[in-house]
């Protein structure tokens, strides 16, 4: 069961990174409208939660920091959830990345992240921490597929009303 959501996982890192194709740098931190977020706040958002739910303490707490075997500037709690995203602007180290560093960075911390979590050999039918009470990872693998998919459509759209004709999905 792991082995089939982190493959289809794998799809939706596909399609995520044609998202980027072709993505101005200019635009990659630009939020296209008032409460919406950036192509490059969304990356951040998906490797967040990937890194913390599958490398890390499972990020319960809002306010302590996550514990994760994996460093990125994309682990950043102001990814962690909409609200904290939309009021914290991106830092400039963040402003710095081109979109192809983003892309490149949200790649890497998907492959360091799998690669730990393939190490660790969890059992999918075991608790996943920081994850609803009874809830398990087979369960939280099986919401990564939809997160991943869920997200990379929103980078389209943003591109979209950025007046940005993005590559064919």
């Amino acid at each position: 069961m792991v082995e089939f959501y982190l493959d289809l996982l794998e799809l939706g890192y596909f399609e995520t990174k044609i998202a980027f194709e072709g993505l101005a740098d200019a635009h990659v931190w630009k939020r296209p409208a008032e409460g919406l977020l950036s192509v490059g706040e969304l990356a951040g958002h998906i490797a967040y939660w990937e890194a913390v739910r599958l490398a890390g303490d499972g990020g319960t707490l809002e306010d302590s920091p996550v514990q994760c075997h994996v460093i990125s500037p994309l682990i950043d709690p102001r990814f962690r959830y909409y609200p904290a995203t939309i009021a914290t602007p991106p830092s400039e180290q963040h402003l710095a990345m081109t979109a192809a560093q983003v892309c490149s960075e949200l790649v890497r911390v998907h492959e360091e992240t799998i690669a730990y979590f393939r190490a660790q050999n969890t059992d999918p039918a075991s608790s996943a921490p920081g994850w609803p009470p009874n809830n398990t990872f087979g369960e939280l693998l099986k919401y990564l597929v939809f997160h991943i998919g869920y997200h990379a459509g929103q980078m389209y759209t943003v591109r979209h009303l950025l007046g940005e004709t993005p590559p064919d999905n």
